[in-house]
């Protein structure tokens, strides 16, 4: 009886001390979790993004070095020479129908003189020539250090495009006197 009864004391002591045992300095934050409806790091394949020309013999391409952290898309004007480009970077149609608020997020960075790089969405945008679909601009943060540095977009609101299907556009512009080196990586869609 009186190991039973010894055994109940170092039960309930032991079961008390685990429930008095939570301090300030264990607790933390628990970090917000993301619900991603659309990602993409062009780390495996950029095979669904269609890469569209108007002018100019340059085009978007995947660079598998300067990336962040690997892989990013990479766009420049210049070949020698600056050249005059319209090039277009679009993302593959985004099922938005199921969401009740989304945000557009993504990093760039950005080397020599030239024009911005214009950030587009589109709820009609069928393939081929992206002139021919109705875009809006988005109003997003970019690189403007000139030496590479990844700059992070900001949360874009899209929520008005939330029941859609949608295409986002990274549209390229160069001239033959400037032309501007742009990156763009880790491009996401969340719903909050």
């Amino acid at each position: 009886m009186k190991i039973n009864f010894l055994k109940t004391l170092l039960l309930l002591a032991l079961s008390t001390s685990a429930l008095t045992s939570c301090v300030g300095d264990d607790d933390y934050v628990i970090p917000t979790v993301y619900d991603y409806t659309f990602t993409d790091g062009f780390e495996t394949n950029w095979a669904n993004w269609t890469k569209y020309s108007v002018t100019g013999a340059q085009e978007w391409q995947l660079d598998t070095q300067y990336g962040n952290p690997d892989n990013c898309a990479k766009m420049s004007g210049y070949a020698g020479t600056s050249n005059a480009n319209e090039d277009w970077l679009i993302s593959p149609e985004i099922d938005l129908s199921e969401l009740t608020t989304a945000y557009l997020s993504f990093q760039t960075a950005s080397k020599f003189s030239g024009n911005v790089l214009e950030i587009k969405i589109s709820s009609d945008y069928s393939g081929g020539d992206p002139n021919s679909a109705t875009w809006t601009n988005l109003s997003a943060t970019l690189d403007s250090s000139n030496d590479y540095t990844w700059t992070n977009s900001g949360n874009i609101d899209i929520s008005s495009f939330v029941g859609e299907n949608v295409h986002v556009a990274f549209k390229y512009t160069s001239t033959s006197s400037a032309s501007m080196t742009w990156e763009v990586d880790n491009v996401k869609i969340t719903k909050n």
